[in-house]
């Protein structure tokens, strides 16, 4: 069943949200994706944990599946769960740390018909809600499948650019994520990112999927944590900016690997152009780039 997007609603506030980051919530996020290092892992080490920079989605997640944006849309849940995530990219100015309360509020930039569904995206803004600290701005593309815009096509902010496509990657021979049974079902958990395509193969059909998906934000988020492992030296706090596009689906049983390219050094930081690929070299994220404080 399709439904209509106004594409007057391109403009329009997504009323904030306000979540509180608990250690636990923070070590089960960093467990679901292999990161056992103390940083993320031992609450007794010296000055605490910190939050993998991709935990923001946790309160971003808030927003993106909250009652204020399926108010905005004028959406169910069953449309709501047809919107496939195409495209993550994040800005982290401060890696999130255990007890603290942040406010992440929206702003719909974009609305365009394509041949598959309604295109959105979504900016999004995240500060520490006792402060105003900026904590991270992101980007979150998705389009509802099958779903038509009534309106002209609308844009009043496009996402920024991502790294150029290109065949010149250094590939890892190691897998980087392998997608386990259980990984869609302990990621939603620890992401608080709920959608039943990822876990229920009903849901995924009913979608217009052929079988159950690894969520988008699951690859990316290992990605980043690949990057800091290889790049910034372990250091969580170095990595400023992963944006990629979601371009394939991992399913049960998929092996995922790393390529990657050093593009330059600009501003202070590394930057690094990416693709995670499955076993039959298919792209599942493209025009990956990440950026690391030096």
């Amino acid at each position: 069943m399709s439904n209509v997007l106004s594409s007057d609603i391109v403009g329009t506030d997504i009323p904030p949200a306000e979540t509180h980051i608990t250690l636990r919530r923070l070590m089960s996020y960093a467990a679901s994706l292999g990161a056992t290092e103390d940083v993320y892992l031992n609450d007794l080490r010296d000055g605490g944990i910190v939050g993998l920079p991709t935990s923001i989605v946790i309160s971003e997640w808030q927003v993106m599946n909250g009652e204020s944006y399926r108010s905005v849309l004028g959406a169910d849940n069953a449309q709501i769960w047809r919107c496939i995530h195409v495209q993550q990219d994040s800005k982290v100015f401060q890696c999130l740390r255990p007890d603290i309360h942040v406010t992440t509020s929206g702003k719909i930039c974009v609305l365009r018909q394509t041949r598959i569904g309604a295109y959105i995206a979504v900016r999004l803004d995240t500060s520490a809600a006792d402060t105003g600290e900026a904590i991270a701005e992101s980007w979150f593309c998705g389009i509802f499948l099958g779903d038509n815009v009534e309106g002209p096509d609308r844009s009043i902010l496009e996402p920024p650019d991502l790294g150029p496509i290109g065949d010149e990657f250094i590939p890892d021979v190691a897998p980087m994520l392998t997608v386990s049974h259980a990984l869609p079902h302990l990621y939603s958990e620890a992401a608080t990112i709920w959608n039943p395509i990822h876990t229920e193969r009903s849901a995924a059909r009913q979608a217009g999927l052929d079988d159950t998906i690894l969520h988008g934000t699951c690859t990316w988020g290992a990605a980043g944590l690949w990057i800091v492992r290889n790049f910034a030296d372990g250091d969580p706090t170095r990595l400023t900016r992963l944006g990629a596009r979601m371009t394939g689906k991992a399913f049960v049983g998929s092996e995922l690997f790393m390529r990657h390219r050093v593009i330059d050094i600009h501003n202070g930081a590394k930057r690094v152009s990416f693709q995670v690929v499955d076993a039959d070299n298919r792209p599942v994220l493209s025009n990956g780039l990440a950026e690391i404080d030096l």
